[in-house]
């Protein structure tokens, strides 16, 4: 495909969003790199093989927010995961972090970019998501909701906007050397752990989530995978990294029941 046209990529500052920006602007695309801070990202500009444009762009607040009315590419890469906490646990305050930022911030910046693209006839919307929107597990509810969400989204997208030539995917991340992978329970015990009711069950998650780390790829190769997503005609939903790739195996060679059951019984607990 051609590098033509303009690139935003949400979450630029850091991560998967920083080695996206950096390999698109690589293969000489004008990269649009959105960061809540810009002077986090001034960095990036040395390091850029191409064009890269910082821009302010807080996905919880876009407030006035217009995109290039050329933008052809959009990555909605940025996102926030929380404490790893029970339900009952888990603030209201908590949840609407998540989901302003994961899901009505994407929204909202995603109908901002349809009509020059419609209008364009062609463009590639991106929505960089999580294979933990297919997996039940304790502890993640809050993150895993709204990823569930983002993928509820990605389906309609892609037959709602095919008639105008945008192609809509969403690639799941698996285990992506990053920051938030860094702190994520493949790492940590959940904070559920200090609650006495929870605590067997979070330290059977630390157990169960080992093998993650040792599996993770780097932010920079994910990253050329995610590009050549990008470019290639294909499927809805595309892995990136080697546990997306088995867990959406999974996923095809499962039914949801089977799962759950799975699921239930690698924290040793029965249904009520």
């Amino acid at each position: 495909m051609q590098a033509t046209g303009k690139v935003l990529v949400t979450g630029a500052s850091r991560g998967l969003g920083k080695a996206i920006a950096l390999e698109l602007a690589a293969r000489g695309y004008h990269v649009i790199a959105g960061v809540r801070d810009v002077g986090s990202g001034e960095a990036m500009l040395a390091e850029a093989a191409g064009t890269i444009e910082l821009q302010q762009l807080d996905m919880a607040a876009l407030g006035d927010y217009k995109p290039p009315a050329d933008l052809f590419m959009l990555i909605n890469n940025a996102g926030y995961r929380g404490p790893y906490l029970p339900v009952e646990e888990a603030g209201m305050d908590e949840w609407q972090r998540t989901f302003a930022t994961n899901f009505f911030g994407l929204i909202d910046l995603t109908r901002r970019v349809i009509p020059g693209m419609r209008q364009a006839g062609a463009g590639v919307i991106c929505n960089i998501g999580s294979l933990g929107a297919y997996t039940p597990m304790p502890f993640y509810s809050i993150y895993r909701s709204s990823k569930v969400a983002v993928s509820a989204l990605s389906e309609a997208l892609r037959i709602e906007l095919a008639p105008f030539g945008i192609r809509v995917l969403e690639i799941p991340i698996g285990g992506v050397d990053t920051d938030m992978f860094k702190s994520s329970i493949a790492h940590r015990p959940p904070e559920a752990i200090a609650f006495e009711a929870y605590r067997p069950m979070a330290e059977q998650h630390v157990e169960n989530s080992r093998s993650f780390h040792a599996s993770a790829i780097s932010a920079e190769e994910a990253a050329r995978n995610v590009v050549e997503q990008l470019l290639l005609a294909g499927p809805l939903r595309r892995a990136c990294d080697p546990n997306a790739q088995a867990g959406i195996a999974y996923l095809e060679q499962s039914t949801e029941k089977e799962r759950l059951t799975a699921m239930m019984g690698r924290f040793r607990v029965t249904p009520a």
